[in-house]
Order: C-alpha cells, then sequence, then structure tokens
C-alpha cells in the first residue's frame, strides 16, 4: 500500500493547496533526501537510548512515526517538531558528557540533528517530483559541510571547558572564543560569491 504525500499546487482560485500523490510520484533524489532524513532521525534516537542510563522509550517509539510523517511532510511545521523532540529526548535522557565516548557521542548526535534539518529543508524547498540538480545539491551538501566542521572547534572547546577543574566562568570564555569564530566564519562565508 502507497503511502501518500503532498505537492502544493495553484488551485482555481490562485491561492496555493495541498492535494496527495503517492511516493511513486517522488523523483529519485527526493525520495533519498526523505530517506537519509528518517535514517538521520531513527540513528539519533538510537544513539539517545544508547548514551542514556534509562532511556524513555516511550518517546522513542513516538519519535519513530513522527520521523516518517516529517519525511512526508517537510515542508510543514512537522519537521520543526521532530528536530525540536529529538533535542529534547537527547537532553532530558543523556548525562552530561564525562569521558571520550560521552562527548564522541555528542558530536555525532550533533551531526546527526544537522543531517535530519538539512534533509528536511532541503527537501522542502523542491518539488516533490522534481529531480534534485546537482548543482543544488552541490551546494546544499558544501553548506553543510561547513556547519559540520564548525561544531568541531565548537565542540573541542566545550570538551576542553568540560574537563578542566578552573575556578570561574571558564565556560563563558570559551563560548565568546568560539562565537567570535563562528562570527568571522560566518562573514567570510556570507561576502564570497556563491556560484561555483
Amino acid at each position: 500500500m502507497s503511502t501518500p504525500t503532498t505537492v502544493s499546487t495553484a488551485g482555481p482560485s490562485g491561492r496555493p493547496s495541498d492535494r496527495l500523490v503517492g511516493p511513486m510520484a517522488l523523483s529519485r533524489s527526493q525520495a533519498t533526501v526523505r530517506g537519509l532524513l528518517v535514517a538521520a532521525s531513527l540513528a539519533l534516537v538510537w544513539l539517545t537510548l544508547v548514551a542514556a542510563p534509562h532511556g524513555l522509550v516511550v518517546a522513542a517509539v513516538a519519535l519513530v512515526p513522527l520521523s516518517v510523517w516529517a519525511a512526508w511532510r517537510p515542508e510543514s511545521p512537522w519537521a520543526t517538531v521532530l528536530v525540536a523532540a529529538l533535542v529534547l529526548h537527547w537532553v532530558a535522557t543523556v548525562p552530561v558528557p564525562s569521558g571520550a565516548g560521552a562527548w564522541l557521542r555528542l558530536l555525532a548526535a550533533a551531526w546527526l540533528v544537522l543531517t535530519v534539518h538539512l534533509c528536511a529543508a532541503f527537501a522542502a524547498s523542491l518539488p516533490p517530483s522534481a529531480p534534485i540538480p546537482r548543482a543544488a545539491l552541490r551546494r546544499w551538501a558544501r553548506r553543510g559541510a561547513v556547519v559540520a566542521a564548525v561544531t568541531l572547534p565548537i565542540w573541542a572547546l566545550a570538551l576542553v571547558a568540560g574537563e578542566q577543574g578552573v575556578a570561574g566562568e571558564v565556560g563563558l570564555t570559551y563560548a565568546a572564543i568560539a562565537a567570535a569564530a563562528v562570527l568571522a566564519l560566518a562573514v567570510h562565508l556570507l561576502s564570497r560569491d556563491d556560484r561555483g
């Protein structure tokens, strides 16, 4: 049995209207992006259950259909609800990292949240039946890679701050350094010509 998805089209009145189409109407590239959204979401649910001493299985079970629904309707607010629910599930169940393994799981979780967000935003930005142009895919991949790369120094600063036993507000100092670095990178990237 096929699960329908929606396409926004202009109705007779000229206003957008949603109509249901089956998954066969999805282009292969759209189906791949939406499948990656579900896979990243389920991987984060699994990682949360592994990292949490007492996982909220009920929340994990609720996140599975929410992941599928967000992939089905990435243009809806449910994609944002999914990202927020995934983050809340992590924050509510996983303790503050202590040790290299816990910090690596935190980094993996951040990258999975980024993947879910990027896939939902990318899938929503194009019509479901339209193949994704390679130029658009390269542009989104490049921007996602930049965000993933910027995550590394911020994660490293958080790791150092979390593992240090220095008196005072060391975390605020590291946060200010990280914010300045992110701001400098953003200014650099926004000042470049993005046609390439």
